[in-house]
């Protein structure tokens, strides 16, 4: 073989390098060639003897880079302790991995061929055709004493037309199989595109399949098209001949007693679907995720409960969609019992195929099909039918819970798809991994690209794992993330135990290159699992990936605890200021004359049910309470589920860093990383009135203490507070709104306490001018003599009522705070 060769090559190179003691160079083509051999190994088309021999050539090669190791580790030991730090030793320079090698790349798609302990090859891999056992039988099933025989009548007329209201659901819990199926065969009929039948590769070229054949199916599953081989044989009732899975039987309409003809394909194509599945004990599934797997169509789901649910545009997208025959519909319920719809009633969790979208004068209106419905001759003849429901739009979106989408691949002439895996890690639930793609545009509109995550199944019983998808656009002459609005306040990217994730991007209008940073996430998995991503983007863009990402020299990583004294929630909330918060210094190196941007970025990981946000802002280093937006350096955007992520350009100098959830008192665990271009150093700012005594005093501005300014000749009349220091003290006092209103303006003021009227010049310490953030304002850090003061919370405007706390900080634990009784 020509690659034996190559790989023979390699080894023949790796050995002169270590006979000349260039151990780190016969290191790595060691590690290469064992690579090599490794893969050879797993070709299909390599005979047993090769596959053998390139094993131990793999390991013969494996066992020369571990001899060096130990030998250079050894060398290193023993001169480091004689004589202190070496010059003369060897340090090996770590072998990175190529995950976008040929080698690699068909690592992960052989290792998703094994399903259920059952192999199932790659379509176009050579080698000896096998049929896969029968499918394991349901419980239902094994309780009627199912057989596996032919088709009864003796000839199965797959030459007749069908209709999706032909398909029917037995005893199989698999109405989403079902309601895929009916979905193809109107594609079908509407737009000619034999879908469903297009799966029997080498079955279907002629018009009438004959008994005992066998079928070979051609499924998209765990990353690449696979090969699964079965017979004609179908699970029957042992004495009423009625098969027990999926039925099919075409009709001819328009006759009272219409003749009924069995058609067996759709039973076959169950019966392979179930065979990759793990059986007819199938644990159910979802429209998108057997659509893609029968067709390759994308998958998007669509909660109609979701507070992001927008039905305008929805309905836009299905009708031109499903008219155009680029998109394919079904329906789900969710799990409440009792669901119906006018006078019938619908199942719980259960998959409906829409044969019909449109839109008239009198409404918008989907024709739903229920494959588990039954349809006589009689209701056919009288142009009734009990499995179509004719339900208008805005009772579809009371009714059901999903909308579950499947879109033709090739509305995007440009995509690209990559094959990794996620290790097994013990010091973190969440594995992840990251790639990057670089988007080159001819056009200059802003435009919407697709990138789906498919996690691979290698085992149908085991619950799904939960992954998610995080996609940002980076702008190549920035050097930073793109995040149109700093301060939009959203929450997205849930992280989800379906196979399929989908993230839909827009490009914004910056230049005609621009990078995607992808990262995707899988929750604690027990083993290394196989996962697909794939861009789809518009015809103006070329799409490659980056295989060569620069790796910052410079990095930090803190481990803390989001709790409810310092989850402050979002920047609507007056308790932002307490989310935790970090000093980060860009240091400047000797080098630079002048003060150079670097690279940076900034990443916190937590646990996938804390939706957060990162972000950085211009300062000095000190706990921000209401940042600006001209005060924001960069944010992740959007708050999402388990991690926040941002890349950005930052000069040399003070910057804090602030870690925030989407709500108030989420709490969890996270970890904050900061890698740069840059030495950075990253220490946690303390709270406010960190090291003091806090005393908390609510209070009312009503009807008559509602006096405001000083300028309203009132002042006196506002709520005053006596404080008493026993000792000398530093005092800081923080005022709120209980309910925090935009546009009230607050001050407060501590003056010493007299008999005679409060001048405004005679106060020892002050918020300063009125103001009104969201988190109140608050008086500078004043050291005060031992005595008695008055602290007097105001509005500006005279007449605004509302309840307010003051938060009183001290360096002495016995101070009195109290109303001042007049």
């Amino acid at each position: 073989m020509q690659r034996s060769q190559d790989a023979e090559s390699v080894y023949a190179q790796a050995t002169k390098y270590e006979l000349a003691r260039d151990y780190d160079s016969a290191f790595r083509l060691y590690i290469k060639a064992a690579e090599n051999f490794l893969h050879l190994s797993r070709s299909a088309f390599a005979t047993e003897n090769e596959k053998s021999q390139c094993k131990k050539s793999a390991s013969k090669a494996l066992d020369r880079a571990e001899r060096i190791k130990q030998m250079t580790e050894k060398s290193r030991s023993s001169t480091s302790s004689a004589l202190g730090q070496s010059k003369g030793t060897t340090k090996l320079t770590p072998v990175s991995v190529d995950y976008f090698s040929l080698e690699e790349q068909s690592y992960v798609l052989k290792r998703g061929g094994n399903v259920n302990e059952v192999v199932f090859p790659l379509w176009h891999e050579p080698g000896p055709k096998f049929i896969q056992k029968q499918p394991r039988l349901s419980s239902l099933q094994s309780k009627y004493g199912a057989v596996w025989r032919n088709e009864v009548e003796g000839v199965l007329t797959e030459d007749r037309p069908i209709f999706p209201q032909d398909i029917s659901q037995n005893i199989v819990t698999d109405c989403s199989v079902c309601a895929s199926i009916s979905c193809c065969i109107e594609h079908d009929k509407r737009f000619g595109s034999n879908l469903a039948k297009s799966i029997f590769q080498t079955s279907t070229s002629a018009n009438v399949l004959r008994l005992g054949h066998s079928y070979d199916l051609k499924l998209l599953f765990n990353g690449g098209w696979r090969r699964v081989s079965i017979d004609a044989q179908l699970p029957y009732h042992p004495t009423l001949g009625v098969p027990l899975c999926l039925a099919c039987k075409s009709s001819d309409i328009g006759q009272l007693e219409a003749r009924k003809l069995i058609v067996s394909w759709p039973s076959i194509l169950e019966k392979g679907y179930m065979a990759l599945m793990g059986g007819y004990d199938f644990p159910g599934s979802n429209t998108t995720i057997d659509l893609h797997a029968l067709t390759g169509w994308i998958p998007e789901y669509i909660e109609i409960r979701s507070a992001t649910f927008e039905s305008e545009k929805t309905w836009s997208r299905i009708l031109k969609g499903y008219t155009s025959g680029s998109c394919m519909f079904t329906l789900g319920t969710g799990t409440r019992p009792g669901i119906q719809w006018r006078d019938r009633i619908l199942l719980s969790t259960h998959s409906y195929a829409v044969i019909d979208v449109r839109e008239e004068e009198n409404g918008r209106f989907v024709t739903v099909l229920d494959s588990w419905a039954r349809s006589d001759s009689l209701d056919i003849a009288l142009g009734e039918r009990p499995d179509l429901l004719e339900i208008p739009w805005s009772e579809v979106l009371n009714v059901f819970e999903g909308i579950y989408l499947n879109w033709d691949p090739n509305i995007w002439p440009s995509s690209v798809i990559y094959h990794a895996m996620w290790r097994t890690s013990s010091d973190r639930k969440v594995c992840t991994h990251q790639v990057h793609a670089k988007l080159d545009r001819t056009g200059s509109d802003s435009e919407e690209i697709w990138v789906l995550l498919t996690r691979h199944i290698n085992d149908t019983r085991q619950p799904g794992k939960f992954i998610a998808c995080k996609v940002q656009v980076e702008d190549d002459e920035a050097g930073c993330s793109v995040v149109c609005d700093k301060q939009q306040v959203s929450h997205k990217g849930t992280f989800t135990n379906s196979p399929h994730v989908l993230t839909k991007t827009k490009i914004p209008m910056l230049n005609q290159s621009v990078s995607l940073s992808i990262l995707v996430l899988c929750e604690d998995p027990a083993e290394d699992t196989g996962f697909d991503v794939t861009i789809f983007a518009p015809k103006h863009f070329r799409l490659n990936w980056e295989k060569d990402i620069p790796k910052f020299p410079f990095s930090k990583t803190l481990e803390d605890i989001l709790t409810s004294k310092n989850s402050g929630g979002n920047h609507t909330y007056p308790t932002f200021m307490i989310n935790p918060q970090y000093h980060l210094c860009i240091c400047s190196s000797k080098q630079d004359k002048v003060r150079t941007a670097r690279r940076t970025t900034v990443v916190v990981e937590t646990n996938k049910d804390l939706p957060v946000q990162v972000m950085i802002c211009w300062s000095q280093g000190q706990r921000l309470f209401e940042p600006a937006q001209k005060s924001i350096a960069a944010t992740s955007g959007s708050y999402t589920h388990g991690l926040a992520r941002l890349t950005t350009q930052l000069p040399p100098g003070d910057y804090s860093i602030i870690v925030s959830t989407f709500e108030p008192y989420q709490t969890g665990a996270f970890s904050l990383s900061v890698s740069s271009f840059a030495n950075v150093e990253v220490t946690p700012i303390p709270q406010e009135g960190a090291g003091m005594y806090r005393k908390a005093i609510k209070g009312t501005w009503d009807t008559l203490s509602a006096a405001g300014g000083p300028s309203f000749n009132r002042y006196l009349q506002n709520p005053i507070y006596e404080l008493n220091l026993p000792a000398q003290s530093q005092i800081m006092i923080r005022l709120q709104l209980l309910r925090p209103s935009a546009g009230v303006s607050l001050n407060v003021t501590i003056y010493p306490a007299s008999v005679n009227r409060i001048s405004s010049d005679r106060h020892v310490a002050t918020s300063g001018p009125y103001d009104d953030p969201i988190t109140g304002v608050v008086t500078s850090l004043t050291l005060l003599p031992k005595g008695q003061y008055w602290v007097i919370p105001s509005t500006y405007n005279p007449g605004t009522q509302s309840g307010f706390q003051l938060i009183v900080f001290s360096t002495l634990a016995s101070i009195e705070v109290r109303p001042k009784l007049f």
